[in-house]
């Protein structure tokens, strides 16, 4: 039997993946149909992530979590998994205007981050939630795993996040400092790099704090064994895919273009800089936890 790269690198021990992933990942995002069209990379990563479902032996057992990450219209029979740090904020804003909760004429790049994160229908609260996922239309957007972490760790603890009502200095900042320095003297408001990383990235299930959405790994997040997708898309093609979705959706008429990000950050920028400060015990303890993401959505150069 003839492998491809991709279907030996997903049989070999853990630790040979992880030395693996060490050496080789591609920090970038890389893609093999970069060139194609986004249907097209969409089919070849769902089979992809079908055939990794069953050499990594995953689970296909659907949790509450992702029913929680799950938002639906009814009227156009359509299901979106979110993933923070994902363009999530920019989708919530369309599902805002698809759904009716906006006028045609209002803006739908000025819906507050309040409003997106916490006003739309969850999944999880609808009474035939299982007929819906069923039926309806399903799609996810990936994002490369150490870039999606990056951006959380700037976002949520280097910066200062004034839209959000969940104080993540006080709550998770200070955790961390107490548990690798003994003190909260900063407040969690210096939490380095490699601290936050050592935190998220330990064994096992971890506390609520370490399992926070915002770095939760995304196949925990959107159970892609357990839900059958018709479109997965990359934050890597972001434009591209969205633009389709636009027009998959019927929204074309309705959004002339999806709405840019308000705080964008571009992770593959800033890599060296970060993941340049981290231990080689860190790092690997990092793919560790975060292996099932880097094999499961295709984020390894062969």
């Amino acid at each position: 039997m003839v492998f491809r790269r991709s279907q030996m690198v997903l049989m070999l021990p853990l630790t040979i993946v992880l030395l693996y992933l060490a050496d080789f990942i591609d920090w970038r995002g890389y893609d093999i149909l970069r060139r194609d069209d986004a249907p097209k990379r969409s089919d070849a990563l769902r089979q992809h992530i079908k055939d990794a479902c069953k050499q990594l032996s995953l689970p296909n057992n659907l949790n509450g979590v992702t029913l929680a990450h799950m938002h639906y219209d009814d009227s156009r029979k359509v299901i979106y998994c979110f993933i923070p740090k994902v363009a999530c904020t920019s989708w919530k804003r369309v599902w805002f205007m698809m759904t009716g909760l906006l006028k045609p004429e209002d803006e739908v790049n000025f819906v507050s981050r309040y409003l997106v994160h916490s006003k739309l229908p969850l999944l999880a609260n609808a009474k035939d939630k299982k007929e819906k996922l069923r039926t309806y239309k399903k799609f996810m957007l990936v994002r490369h795993p150490a870039h999606r972490v990056l951006s959380a760790y700037r976002d949520k603890l280097e910066s200062l996040d004034k839209d959000s009502s969940y104080d993540f200095h006080k709550i998770i900042g200070k955790k961390i400092e107490m548990k690798y320095r003994g003190t909260t003297a900063g407040k969690g408001k210096n939490v380095t790099f490699p601290e936050f990383i050592r935190f998220i990235s330990e064994p096992g299930g971890g506390t609520a704090e370490q399992r926070n959405e915002h770095w939760l790994p995304m196949h925990t997040l959107c159970s892609p064994c357990s839900v059958d997708y018709d479109f997965i898309g990359k934050f890597e093609h972001l434009k591209e895919d969205s633009d389709y979705l636009l027009k998959w959706l019927g929204l074309t008429e309705l959004i002339s273009e999806f709405p840019v990000a308000d705080r964008p950050f571009q992770a593959s920028s800033h890599f060296s800089k970060y993941y340049g400060q981290l231990s080689k015990n860190e790092t690997m303890a990092f793919l560790s936890k975060y292996k099932t993401d880097f094999l499961l959505f295709n984020y390894t150069q062969m």
